[in-house]
């Protein structure tokens, strides 16, 4: 994408945060169509644990994307500060993002890139989905170019990796990895590049989260494999 802005909206006299899209993604008209398609969809998601997303914009060249600024910290730094989370810390905000994707899955609306980066945990803890719709817009021919992904390689499904559509299922497998590091502190596969990361994601078990975290409950624990399993 680009980058990222928290600005004052005149018109709605709030703070919204603004993302600007780079000139090569820019440049591509059927990508700027798409993203504006895209939004369309992504607007019609109306629930508490996802971030509203507004607009595809133009000025003076420049295309942007605004979106609602939502004041915490995204749950990748929540996780670094921590460390391995408590059930009792892990639970309540899981809860909030199979509420947030729920809503979503239940409009047909599937994000394709899911990671804690893209969750923030406003200050009064509660957990909101970002960036829904512009996974997907980048998609198109020309952007991915040959053996890159759209995606983050550590929360990708096997399905993206292999080039695949990406479904419902592929969300749910993503919030597998978050909540795996949510409770263990790391991801269940890492690697030196892209394609040895996703090789483990379509070969490899996870080690059990038990395992790395002896605290967790058993049971959150199996809903944590089961969002992992190869084959759904």
């Amino acid at each position: 994408m680009g980058k990222v802005y928290r600005v004052l909206d005149k018109k709605l006299k709030e703070e919204i945060t603004l993302k600007l899209i780079k000139p090569e993604i820019a440049s591509d008209k059927k990508t700027v169509e798409r993203f504006s398609n895209e939004l369309k969809i992504a607007r019609k998601i109306g629930h508490k644990n996802v971030a509203r997303m507004f607009d595809l914009n133009e000025e003076q060249g420049t295309h942007y994307i605004t979106m609602e600024y939502v004041r915490g910290e995204d749950l990748k730094k929540l996780i670094r500060k921590i460390g391995q989370l408590s059930a009792g810390q892990a639970i309540p905000i899981a809860k909030q993002i199979c509420e947030g994707l729920g809503e979503a899955q239940r409009l047909g609306v599937v994000h394709r890139d899911l990671k804690p980066q893209n969750v923030m945990v406003d200050e009064d803890g509660n957990a909101r989905i970002m960036d829904f719709g512009i996974a997907r817009s980048l998609e198109s021919k020309g952007i991915t170019g040959a053996g890159v992904m759209i995606g983050t390689p550590e929360y990708m499904s096997p399905e993206q990796v292999e080039g695949k559509e990406a479904g419902q299922s592929s969300d749910i497998y993503s919030l597998g990895v978050i909540l795996y590091e949510m409770v263990t502190g790391r991801v269940p596969f890492e690697g030196d590049t892209p394609f040895t990361i996703g090789v483990k994601h379509k070969s490899e078990r996870p080690k059990d989260p038990k395992e790395l975290n002896a605290q967790i409950p058993e049971d959150l624990s199996n809903v944590i494999m089961r969002c992992l399993e190869k084959d759904k």
